[in-house]
């Protein structure tokens, strides 16, 4: 035991060395319907509910509706830290416990690390960091983005594979990049480098806590930031912004992973403890990591605020607006994922006594699946 965490004191310790628009809507898809009472009645003005698969009688939620959201983190916890066989391990508590203590220590480490373990997940590309700095600036050229991108073949992959996407229904195949970013436009072209940027990092290809947790995870992440892009306009936030933290927000929780791949005893088999104590700890934990790493990587400074305001009260968060943001969105992702998956099952009409219209129509985006990178800007 005390040689693990020697090991990794010593990993943490040292500094992370840096590591290498269907064709343009004629209108963009809004969040809020607009009503007009002078031409439609309170029934046809409503907005959608959410349609969902039919879950077992015994995932119903029939409690106060107040304490849905506590309700919603703990069962969608359960569902990611879940494994998709069970072991022996599961069921022994004094194991469990030996567990949850080591992973507690290893995380501890790694928090009060110079690196937050940045070193342990493939940094967002500079160039991409770049490319939103420059793009911020009025009098940006096609052709400058386009040699800034032109650096990193992957992001001139992934812009060219956005752009010739069936959404966009061209007539002809684009292989030019600076033709390509003219069609996408500047928001588009943002939320195509971000995504891209940050796939890499929920990589599934790695030790036995992250294999059958990256996925979920990057599931989660995806919502989660278009859930922040659809609702940051009605909170006077940057869209973009938003949609960068939602991504951002579980790095940490990635960093987290890769430690307990390297640190922990194989017989462990990648058990996660589910217990509401290991829970707190974990997410708590995990968000310092992420705004700690948001730092590093020289993130915009209201996303690095916007991670750390989800660790604090309420009442205090409120005065963050993209951390208020944040938090919505991400109740809302792990609803529609929960729902999705036939793990809950809610009364949609009820739901808007703690959701607002907003986010009850970007729910109901989730859960049709109708929010897409294209669909959405």
């Amino acid at each position: 035991m005390q040689t693990l965490i020697a090991w990794i004191h010593h990993l943490f310790h040292t500094k992370a060395k840096p590591a290498q628009a269907k064709r343009a809507d004629k209108s963009r898809l809004s969040i809020v319907k607009s009503h007009n009472s002078s031409t439609k009645n309170d029934a046809s003005s409503k907005l959608a509910t959410p349609k969902a698969p039919t879950p077992s009688p015994s995932n119903t939620y029939q409690g106060n509706l107040v304490d849905l959201p506590a309700h919603v983190d703990t069962y969608f916890f359960k569902w990611m830290v879940a494994q998709p066989t069970q072991s022996a391990i599961r069921s022994d508590s004094a194991q469990m416990a030996a567990i949850d203590q080591r992973l507690v220590e290893y995380l501890d480490t790694v928090a009060a690390s110079e690196s937050a373990g940045s070193s342990l997940i493939p940094r967002v590309p500079s160039v991409m960091l770049e490319l939103l700095k420059r793009m911020h600036e009025e009098n940006v050229s096609g052709s400058e983005l386009s040699a800034l991108i032109a650096r990193d073949v992957v992001l001139v992959a992934a812009i060219l594979n956005e752009v010739n996407s069936s959404f966009y229904q061209l007539s002809k195949r684009v292989t030019d990049l600076s033709q390509a970013i003219m069609l996408l436009g500047h928001n588009r072209l943002r939320m195509v480098l971000a995504k891209v940027s940050f796939t890499p990092i929920y990589s599934n290809r790695l030790g036995p806590y992250t294999q059958h947790r990256a996925e979920k995870i990057w599931e989660h992440s995806q919502k989660r930031a278009l859930a922040c892009y659809l609702l940051a306009k009605h909170q006077q936030v940057d869209p973009f912004m938003a949609f960068l933290a939602g991504l951002m927000a579980d790095v940490g929780f990635m960093v987290a992973l890769r430690v307990f791949d390297r640190g922990c005893d194989a017989r462990f088999e990648g058990q996660l403890p589910n217990s509401s104590t290991f829970k707190n700890m974990l997410q708590k934990k995990s968000l310092i990591l992420s705004a700690r790493i948001s730092a590093i990587w020289t993130m915009p400074e209201v996303v690095i605020k916007a991670i750390e305001g989800q660790g604090l009260d309420k009442l205090t968060r409120a005065k963050l607006p993209l951390a208020k943001v944040l938090n919505r969105a991400n109740l809302l992702s792990k609803l529609c994922i929960l729902i999705q998956a036939g793990k809950l099952n809610v009364d949609m009409d009820k739901m808007r006594e703690i959701l607002s219209e907003a986010e009850m129509d970007c729910l109901s985006v989730l859960v049709d699946g109708r929010a897409t990178l294209a669909s959405v800007v």
